[in-house]
């Protein structure tokens, strides 16, 4: 069965899937001239292969080829009028009914295929307002047409196309790079914490040793034992708390869980080394939907990228500090390496 464009009761196109065996086409609609039809395999017009005859008692005809077109191919029929007059009427001359009818006829098959024609084309809707302007602009390779902001005119972008969608890709590759990192440093994380609570666990170990040694010297040993391992142990633990306090030699901070509005202070006192370039890393766990922000110092952020610093589904974040200058505990960059 031919599948049949709808622009007209004789409809001057007509398409046909097909089948890999057929190779007789018919239509249905008027033509003039043999050179009125114009047949297309898919979107390629054919000039060669086929023969045309024509119906003399109907309108009509059919499309033979002479191998038959393959299977799923769209074949398309269509009439390709010359937009002119057939016959000139002269004043006084005869006015023959059988030249009116076919002048009529053939300016009606010219509408028909206008009316075919507009309707495979890209129009505005009867509500559309009068003002609206459907010119094309001037071609500007690579970019993409859109609508101004009256949204009444189609401009050209200012974007190359091309390159929007590019740097589109190199972000998510980059963004797939960063999250395999974090992933990386999570498990390194993870390995951390269980060290410090085996460390937590020696430590008390060895307070209730030195508390339940009957001898003085022996509980000054534990206890001097104890400060020894406390002092490494906070050399490498993590934050506690929201309050940051950055040591010599420390970093790598993980705060505690987040779920609430929290502000995350920094505290510059304790570096031992104002002439050298200071870089540390903050990781925020969040527990649900929250936020941070920072106190005690200025930070702005790499490349001016300010990341969403709530909880979006990612529930670790990952930032690195450094100071602009040495010794300089004032202003510091921050960047973002995942949970964006």
């Amino acid at each position: 069965m031919p599948t049949q464009v709808e622009a007209g009761y004789r409809k001057p196109r007509i398409q046909f899937t097909a089948d890999g065996e057929q190779k007789e086409f018919h239509f249905n609609f008027t033509i003039y001239e043999p050179e009125n039809v114009k047949v297309y395999i898919e979107d390629e017009l054919q000039t060669s292969g086929y023969s045309l005859s024509q119906i003399k008692e109907a309108p009509g005809g059919t499309v033979t080829f002479q191998t038959a077109p393959e299977t799923g191919k769209l074949i398309t029929i269509y009439r390709d009028l010359e937009l002119k007059r057939t016959t000139d009427f002269k004043e006084g001359g005869p006015f023959r009914s059988s030249k009116v009818n076919a002048e009529f006829d053939y300016q009606l098959s010219c509408l028909e295929q206008l009316e075919d024609s507009i309707g495979r084309t890209v129009t505005f809707p009867q509500y559309a307002p009068m003002n609206m302007n459907i010119n094309l602009p001037m071609p500007d390779a690579g970019k993409s047409i859109i609508w101004n902001e009256q949204e009444n005119s189609l401009i050209n972008s200012q974007y190359q196309f091309d390159d929007v969608i590019n740097q589109s890709r190199d972000y998510c590759e980059q963004t797939g790079e960063h999250l395999a990192n974090i992933e990386t440093l999570a498990q390194q994380v993870s390995i951390h914490t269980a060290g410090v609570i085996d460390m937590k666990k020696d430590i008390t170990a060895l307070k209730i040793l030195a508390e339940n040694s009957a001898a003085a010297a022996e509980n000054s040993a534990a206890k001097a034992a104890a400060n020894a391992v406390n002092s490494l142990y906070n050399q490498s633990e993590t934050a506690e708390s929201f309050a940051i306090v950055l040591k010599d030699g420390v970093t790598v901070y993980q705060t505690p869980e987040i779920n609430e509005a929290v502000t995350l202070e920094f505290d510059f006192s304790q570096l031992t080394n104002p002439a050298n370039l200071v870089t540390f890393e903050v990781y925020l766990r969040f527990a649900e939907y929250a936020s941070v922000s920072f106190s005690g110092a200025e930070f702005s952020w790499l490349n001016n990228k300010a990341p969403n610093l709530e909880a979006n589904g990612t529930m670790t974040k990952m930032l690195t500090f450094r100071n602009t200058l040495p010794g300089d505990y004032s202003q510091w960059i921050v960047s973002m390496e995942g949970g964006y």
